[in-house]
């Protein structure tokens, strides 16, 4: 599994601790900073901090890893949208085919400081043209799972990218 924006790390975490490989991504330097949460005892070998909207390459044993679910709680809102087909091409890059992208978006403000910290406010039919019409090769599907099932959403206006990567017919 890979998270992105994965914040203190407590969802990595808790799938290492069901024998899975974890990464997580975080862009904000202050818990590796602090030590805060998992970091204390996971950074620079589960938990990195890395600028999702630049090309990267996570690596496992030196070789490109790829990972059967990439999640993203809350975190795609704070992308310009001039940014997302990087962070989705990095997606992409790293998912297995078959794999899963799950993620949770909201569309309302978030200024904290007089500073608007979201920068896509896309409905989810927004979000999902979009996905739709730049990478064919990640379908939409529905798991089943309700609302409360998510690790996180906007209870006024729930908005969930569920995506998986076709796998080639070659």
């Amino acid at each position: 599994v890979m998270d992105l924006g994965c914040s203190g790390g407590q969802m990595v975490a808790d799938f290492l601790s069901l024998r899975w490989n974890g990464a997580g991504l975080e862009g904000s330097d202050f818990s590796l900073k602090h030590r805060r949460a998992n970091w204390a005892h996971l950074a620079n070998a589960h938990l990195f901090t890395c600028d999702i909207t630049k090309p990267f390459q996570v690596t496992l044993d030196g070789k490109p890893a790829t990972f059967h679910l990439i999640t993203s709680w809350e975190v795609m809102e704070h992308i310009a949208a001039v940014d997302l087909e990087t962070v989705f091409t990095n997606i992409r890059n790293h998912l297995e085919p078959g794999g899963y992208f799950i993620a949770s978006t909201t569309c309302t403000p978030d200024i904290h400081e007089g500073i608007e910290l979201h920068q896509t406010k896309w409905e989810n039919h927004e979000w999902r043209a979009f996905v739709e019409k730049k990478y064919p090769d990640l379908e939409y599907v529905d798991v089943g799972l309700k609302t409360y099932q998510y690790v996180r959403y906007n209870f006024l206006h729930p908005s969930f990218l569920l995506y998986r990567k076709r796998i080639s017919s070659k």
